[in-house]
């Protein structure tokens, strides 16, 4: 089951870049997940698209050299990029997506603290 402090520690254990998208498990999502979501790598334009996600939706392309990790769940496989996460289904198309809040700033914080009441 992926809880909300299984995405915390996807976002901090792969929080930089892989070296290469070379070093990356593509095998993995050809060998799971590939068949229901329709995925496909292009190497000249450097993405990857998943045929599972509207083309309209930004998610449905993505830079190679943006992907932080490829990880596998029991049932869902995870790509993880830096401030968003998704989940494809290994025995379906469907497909969730995390999209990580960004941290308070120091004056959201000061205002947060000054308007309580």
């Amino acid at each position: 089951m992926i809880t909300r402090k299984v995405i915390d520690t996807l976002y901090k254990k792969y929080s930089k870049l892989p070296k290469s998208p070379d070093c990356l498990d593509f095998v993995l999502l050809f060998e799971t997940v590939a068949a229901h979501h329709n995925i496909n790598i292009d190497i000249e334009s450097d993405t990857m698209q998943i045929g599972s996600i509207d083309q309209a939706s930004p998610f449905h392309s993505i830079p190679l050299s943006r992907i932080h990790a490829i990880v596998p769940f029991e049932e869902w496989v995870a790509v993880v990029l830096h401030s968003s996460i998704i989940f494809l289904n290994k025995k379906n198309n469907k497909v969730s997506i995390h999209i990580k809040e960004p941290a308070p700033t120091l004056m959201d914080r000061l205002q947060m603290w000054m308007h309580k009441d």
